[in-house]
């Protein structure tokens, strides 16, 4: 057997060997790197939800809601849900109280938009989560809350169009609210 030959075989399967690893690597890479980026938005929206929480919690322990207790918090987010009802229903403390609850829900739900656009959320519960949202914030109360947020640039702007353009698709639906 020619030596040469043998050379130039070992550094045709060696060139290939390199090729494969590369092609390898590249696609582990980019895999990391989407799997960084979706965790860092959801950390980051993670944080500004405890925040939130934080804040109403210290809320929740004023003195003034201790007096109604559970029952007068109970009132506050019936009305929240009431189709009837309007922002102007609420007192300050109480629109306050709800601010920082629904921000941080949705700082949460934004963070799982995140996992989602990386393929690190499955449809199915993103769809879910999505629709709760944009039922909420069609109600009149979360409606003027939500208009609130957009306006202050609390959340991105592709978290927003993504609620936004499932609510629109939820009033051109039959039965849908509107």
């Amino acid at each position: 057997m020619d030596w040469n030959a043998a050379a130039s075989v070992a550094e045709v399967i060696g060139a290939i060997a390199v090729i494969i690893s590369l092609v390898y690597l590249a696609t582990e890479v980019r895999s990391n790197t989407n799997a960084l980026k979706a965790s860092a938005g959801f950390d980051a929206s993670l944080h500004m939800s405890e925040l939130n929480e934080v804040l109403f919690q210290s809320i929740l322990g004023d003195a003034v809601y201790q007096q109604g207790g559970e029952l007068r918090l109970a009132k506050v987010i019936a009305k929240t849900y009431d189709p009837k009802a309007s922002p102007d229903d609420l007192s300050p403390s109480d629109h306050l109280l709800l601010a920082f609850t629904h921000r941080a829900v949705f700082q949460k739900i934004e963070g799982e938009y995140y996992l989602y656009q990386h393929g690190f959320l499955e449809t199915a519960q993103w769809e879910a989560r999505r629709s709760w949202a944009c039922g909420l914030i069609e109600l009149p109360i979360p409606k003027a809350w939500w208009k609130s947020e957009i306006d202050q640039g609390i959340f991105r702007p592709e978290f927003v169009a993504a609620i936004t353009a499932a609510g629109k698709a939820r009033l051109e639906i039959p039965g849908g609210r509107g």
